[in-house]
């Protein structure tokens, strides 16, 4: 088995960040690593179960090191052979072993190591008498190891296969020359396929060496003089690569069957080059590259018996997916079962191709995953929770009542939200009742509804509709100083229309799920601590706390549905501002208002999931705009027995809306 990269740059202004998407070739794994804390990071193999990466990072001035990670425990240092840099290349089935090469001491040679979990520490595996060594490959169960190593003298590389049953590094020999490099391991650990230098280092060919007569073999090539095997099948009896022709004008891609002992010719799209890049487990679906004309650009390539040599595109439209274009340009691994291919575009982004029940077409992985890490959140109930608690119910100083009073009114807020990843209109209103109390204390209590739609940047659209409820108290404290204490409970429902590009066409998938929230509010208001040109000035401050949670769901429909994991997320806000109040007459006075605003938390939360039919992914959660300021302006006037208000507020990007109008009608009786 060889398990292979597909790394993508992507430049964030001034930043070079990666996204690495490793994948298993005959398991089906994908996973978005996000960031791993370096300036650059690759990974080479994913386990079995797409639970674990391996690979290596670096900074540009600091060391490399070897890590493994995973969704759950992060990114792990897998340490050294007492040098400053380590390099993992394959890690086992179930993650627990990974092995690569590491410098020992002084940093001037390096050796083959194998880490495993449980002892978790690197184990030195040695070379073949030579001072060099390193591992690329591993058995399923972590047992077999293969690379190269050089032997005794320097003199040359051998490829090597190491077990541990008697812990030894195994030379392999060569085919007559100097050299040989072991390239992968079946996932059994009986075969190992690579190439080697023949007699007179004539040439180098690809070779397969099996435990069964532990030898050697010659694959041949095309009728040139150089072949490489590259990838090999689940049980080592189909391997795959690329030779130069007859002439050695033209390097095509090979398939060589153990059945009859052939290596054969798989052709080319048209143009004068080939190369085979994996196998499916059977064997029998080949992946690679191909020109289409002359020297021109390469197309990502699917091979079978039936169809023979087809550029991936090519099959994905006679399996009824539509795709506006190819922009394919290597096609690096490919299913157990044939059905997904991965690889990389003209564009240098990665790609998934897939023929499936559960949806077909191609994705550019960045742009893919791009819409599920800007996927709406439990963010969305926090953020209304404050709009509810610091808008609608925001004013405390202006619903006072004396003991015995008693007042109800309607309320509402209605505006545009233009969010770091999503913007549209919003509404909510809602209905209140509020009583004077014993001491200067007003009670009031409200319910209301919730509506937002909102267009996601990435594509699609959200749907936030539920009800809430919101009791609050004031009270006084000394003086003018008074205490509001509020709550805010919302049960809801989020439906998601998740759009991504799918064959350079837009695609949706759907899904809908509860979002319910939950919030407390504790503000201080000074009531008219100060007169400023006939401007009564209140004062205040607020710390205002929200939790909700998105429970888990599945989408429906497009060519790359996912379920997420369920998410839940807080908010601690602090607020401090100042009311002012300026009456024109006895009837009628202007409002004004000036806001700061800090939230604490700097990023939401992490979002998780599975893409169906493909594997897990996990995020970090974005960052926030910790800080943004609020103003409004505003007036209400005594009218017909009640007082009417109407406010336009605005804010720099943060939890609140963009703008909003808020309007109302009470009555105090």
């Amino acid at each position: 088995m060889v398990k292979h990269l597909v790394t993508a740059f992507i430049f964030t202004g001034t930043a070079l960040c990666s996204i690495d998407i490793a994948y298993a070739a005959d398991e089906s794994e994908y996973l978005d690593l996000g960031g791993l804390g370096r300036d650059y990071s690759y990974a080479w193999d994913v386990s079995a179960d797409g639970q674990f990466i391996t690979g290596y990072h670096t900074t540009i001035s600091g060391p490399t090191r070897a890590y493994r990670w995973s969704s759950t425990s992060g990114t792990q240092d897998l340490g050294d052979l007492g040098g400053t840099n380590s390099y993992a290349y394959g890690v086992s089935a179930d993650g627990s072993v990974v092995v690569g090469y590491s410098t020992l001491p002084g940093n001037t040679v390096y050796h083959a190591f194998r880490w495993t979990e449980v002892d978790n520490i690197m184990q030195d595996l040695g070379t073949l008498g030579g001072t060099t060594s390193s591992a690329t490959g591993v058995s399923d169960d972590g047992s077999v190891v293969t690379g190269s190593s050089t032997i005794t003298g320097n003199t040359a590389n051998h490829a090597f296969r190491w077990t541990s049953n008697n812990n030894q590094m195994q030379d392999l020999g060569t085919l007559g020359g100097t050299r040989s490099f072991g390239e992968g391991v079946s996932g059994d650990g009986s075969t190992v396929v690579g190439r080697s230098d023949t007699a007179g280092d004539a040439a180098t060919l690809a070779f397969r060496w099996t435990l069964i007569d532990n030898t050697m073999h010659d694959l041949g090539t095309l009728g040139g003089t150089n072949s490489n095997a590259l990838g090999v099948n689940s049980d080592g009896t189909v391997v795959v690569g690329n030779s130069l022709i007859g002439g050695d004008s033209e390097q095509h891609a090979f398939r060589w069957a153990a059945s009859d002992g052939v290596m054969r010719d798989i052709g080319t799209l048209g143009g004068i080059s080939s190369n085979a890049r994996d196998v499916s487990a059977d064997g029998s679906v080949v992946v690679g590259s191909s020109t289409v004309s002359g020297l021109g650009p390469n197309r990502a390539f699917r091979w079978t018996e039936a169809t023979g040599m087809i550029s991936v595109v090519d099959w994905l439209r006679a399996h009824g997916a539509t795709v506006a274009s190819d922009n394919t340009d290597i096609a690096y691994g490919v299913s157990a079962d044939g059905n997904v291919v991965v690889g990389i575009t003209h564009s240098s982004t990665s790609f998934i191709a897939r023929v499936s029940s559960l949806g077909s077409g191609i994705i550019d992985v960045n742009e893919f995953y791009a819409s599920l890490a800007n996927k709406p959140s439990a963010n969305v109930g926090i953020n209304y929770a404050g709009t509810v608690l610091n808008g609608a119910h925001g004013e405390p100083m202006r619903n006072l009542l004396d003991v015995g009073q008693q007042s109800i009114w309607v309320t509402s807020d209605i505006g545009y939200d233009n969010g770091s990843a999503s913007d549209g209109a919003f509404g909510l209103a809602d209905f209140g009742y509020g009583l004077g109390l014993e001491g200067g204390a007003t009670a009031r209590f409200a319910f209301g509804g919730l509506y937002t739609d909102q267009d996601i940047d990435a594509g699609g659209n959200f749907i936030n509709k539920g009800f809430y409820i919101a009791p609050e108290v004031t009270l006084p404290v000394v003086g003018n100083l008074y205490a509001t204490v509020g709550a805010y409970y919302a049960p809801g429902k989020l439906s998601v229309t998740r759009g991504y590009l799918n064959g350079g066409a837009m695609d949706y998938s759907m899904g809908e799920a509860d979002l319910d929230t939950w919030g407390a509010k504790l503000r201080f208001d000074w009531l008219n601590a100060a007169t400023v040109s006939d401007w009564n000035l209140t004062p205040y401050a607020s710390l205002t706390y929200a939790h909700a949670k998105l429970d888990a769901y599945t989408e429906i429909g497009g060519g790359f549905p996912a379920s997420f994991n369920s998410t839940s997320d807080h908010s601690t806000v602090v607020r401090a501002g100042v009311d002012g109040v300026h009456a024109l007459n006895n009837d009628i006075r202007l409002l004004a208002r000036a806001e700061a605003a800090y939230r604490f938390e700097d990023e939401t939360a992490a979002t998780s999931g599975t893409i169906t039919g493909l594997s897990g992914f996990s995020f970090e959660g974005q960052d926030t705009n910790q800080f943004w300021l609020r103003g409004g302006l505003g007036a209400e006037m005594d009218v017909a027995g009640g007082t009417a208000s109407l406010n336009v507020n605005v804010t720099t990007q943060g939890d609140d809306p963009t703008v909003w109008v808020r309007s109302g009608w009470k009555v105090t009786f």
